[in-house]
């Protein structure tokens, strides 16, 4: 039984030959949102997407003159709603020893050389915090008690104008 040739994708998007890539990917959008099989769940709908994704796949390969005349997708993971990109595969374990005998013992940490410092010298450990402030001095005028003095007094001086206001409105 012999195999039909693709369709010219150009037709299926419904664009011209000279279409640039942004052209191709919105009537790729376009026919999409008129022919996605959740939307309409007929077969021939659902054929009709298969076309109009295989013309996209084939246009938007890298060389744009292999892509007319590419064949049918060969490979299922190139369909629409495949990964992007190929499955990491782990590597081979490079030693037999799990994770757990990576740990030292306790008679490993003893025998490790410790870390010596001259006299006086002090460890800093490296850190994006920044240090602690240094006191400064600082004078009474900058002190609480400062503060709460000038509000006894601003309060004692309110009070006698209010007195003084009382006593000028006698007659």
């Amino acid at each position: 039984m012999p195999t039909d040739p693709p369709p010219d994708p150009y037709t299926v998007l419904g664009i011209s030959p000279d279409a640039t890539p942004l052209q191709v990917a919105r009537a790729h959008r376009r026919l999409a949102k008129r022919f996605h099989p959740d939307l309409h769940p007929d077969e021939a709908t659902a054929e009709r997407m298969r076309e109009v994704n295989e013309a996209y796949r084939r246009l938007r390969s890298a060389d744009p003159g292999v892509a007319a005349d590419a064949g049918p997708a060969r490979a299922p993971a190139a369909s629409h709603w495949a990964p992007s990109r190929r499955p990491v595969r782990p590597a081979e374990a490079s030693t037999t020893r799990s994770w757990a005998a990576w740990r030292a013992s306790a008679a490993e940490t003893r025998a490790t050389p410790g870390t010596r410092r001259s006299p006086g010298e002090v460890h800093e450990p490296v850190t994006r915090r920044p240090g602690r402030l240094e006191p400064v001095e600082r004078r009474f005028s900058q002190s609480g008690w400062a503060a709460l003095l000038m509000a006894a007094a601003f309060l004692v001086v309110m009070a006698a104008a209010m007195v003084a206001g009382r006593l000028a409105a006698l007659p």
